[in-house]
């Protein structure tokens, strides 16, 4: 294989996600237990976590307040898997892959717990889901990697919709809300 075509290769390297070991930023009384987290990602992106209302946002690096995907999240309570995967060209995350554990109709009495992988289109300036795989959809983990390296580079956050990969069927607006993105900026520092 030519050298430029193995640089041209996607790759995975991965982070561990846990508020315990990341630092507080912010507690909001007012939503409850939320609050802002900043926790050790990869080389100069750092994951920001923000939690009110019982639902996670996540935003990626320097300008994760900003970003689209920092005010992106599920409609049903939810919360965040223990590990990022950051997919990588030539040393560069384009996209990470995140699990999220959602919970619909918490209060009844039949809860209906979903597993999804979040795939978000990172860069030094944007970030916002492109994708929502439902782990039990087939081969999960592969569409998710696949959706991210076909898909990152050309998303249009402002625009394109993020697409959902699940046998219940649904748009993204039938689960997430946030997008497409509205313009910006989406939090204050």
């Amino acid at each position: 294989m030519p050298l430029s075509a193995a640089a041209d290769e996607a790759t995975s390297i991965y982070s561990d996600l846990d508020l315990k070991k990341c630092r507080q930023l912010a507690l909001f009384e007012d939503e409850g237990e939320g609050g802002e987290w900043s926790c050790p990602g990869i080389k100069d992106h750092d994951v920001r976590v923000w939690e009110g209302d019982l639902r996670s946002f996540v935003g990626f690096g320097k300008m994760a307040p900003a970003q689209c995907a920092s005010m992106q999240t599920f409609g049903a309570f939810n919360s965040l898997g223990p590990r990022v995967e950051w997919r990588m060209k030539a040393g560069k995350p384009f996209a990470t892959i995140l699990r999220w554990f959602t919970t619909q109709n918490a209060d009844g009495d039949n809860p209906v717990k979903q597993n999804w992988l979040v795939v978000t289109k990172v860069s030094d300036k944007e970030a916002c889901h492109i994708a929502y795989i439902d782990t039990k959809y087939a081969e999960a983990n592969d569409v998710a990697r696949q959706r991210a390296d076909e898909k990152a580079a050309g998303f249009n956050c402002a625009k394109d919709m993020p697409e959902v990969f699940s046998s219940l069927g649904g748009i993204a607006t039938d689960y997430a809300s946030g997008m497409p993105c509205p313009g910006g900026p989406y939090r204050e520092e």
